[in-house]
């Protein structure tokens, strides 16, 4: 009984010791035949910004085996960019990368010692990886230590005008789409200037998101009569009612 126990563990050994070894050939033939070795990198996710630096940046995968550990340094240097929030990579067996990546979504421009890109949570991003028309925010504070890269930005102000900022482009895309410049002008009240460099739309320092909303209601009732952009001017200041200037 114990010689057929005993029989039994070596059989189980020896077949292990087999099967691993099989493996260990399997891999090294196909390391020394290259099935591994990564030949096809797929990128998604790049929406708002140049792709061509995510590329750069993979083709030294393509030095890479599949099981190599240092893809997950590769995920690291991508992150090392503001305007990423994360980076995941996915395998293909035999010998395709998939990048995924999740890029911040910038808003608006605003000016401080340089042009600089704000996020939708007021995140200060670079501006030579992007050339998205976005929005200016015109007349606000351009103190440099406001505005750290790859931070949010110090100013409660623009916060508050990239909250507005994003809320537009959510809800009212068309009216988002047609802004030039976003205003905070020397009475402490906001402003919008339409991209025809002519149409301004006074909204006033309260309630904005529904001062937005009449202005989208005020386009609607309109229909194909007149646009907003055949106005000089848009008053929203007052309660209950829309003032008007024509060009």
């Amino acid at each position: 009984m114990l010689k057929q126990f005993y029989s039994s563990i070596l059989s189980m050994t020896a077949f292990l010791f087999s099967l691993i070894a099989l493996c260990t050939l399997s891999f090294n033939w196909s390391n020394f035949k290259k099935i591994y070795d990564i030949d096809e990198i797929n990128i998604y996710g790049t929406n708002f910004f140049d792709q061509s630096i995510i590329e750069e940046k993979s083709d030294v995968l393509k030095s890479y085996n599949i099981f190599d550990t240092e893809l997950g340094n590769y995920k690291n240097e991508m992150l090392k960019f503001d305007h990423i929030i994360d980076c995941k990579i996915s395998r293909k067996f035999p010998s395709t990368i998939d990048i995924t990546i999740y890029e911040r979504e910038p808003i608006a421009l605003i000016s401080s010692d340089e042009l600089i890109i704000l996020d939708s949570e007021g995140v200060c991003l670079p501006v030579e990886y992007c050339d998205l028309s976005l929005p200016i925010l015109s007349n606000f504070k351009s103190n440099p230590e406001l505005y750290p890269k790859g931070s949010t930005t110090a100013s409660t102000n623009v916060l508050s005008s990239i909250n507005l900022m994003k809320f537009t482009k959510d809800n009212h895309s068309m009216i988002y789409d047609n802004i030039s410049e976003f205003v905070f002008n020397e009475d402490s009240e906001y402003e919008i200037i339409l991209k025809n460099g002519r149409t301004r739309i006074f909204l006033g320092s309260q309630n904005l998101k529904l001062k937005i909303k009449y202005l989208e209601s005020f386009q609607e009732a309109l229909k194909e009569e007149k646009k907003i952009t055949d106005y000089r001017y848009i008053d929203l200041r007052f309660n209950n009612q829309v003032i008007v200037k024509e060009a």
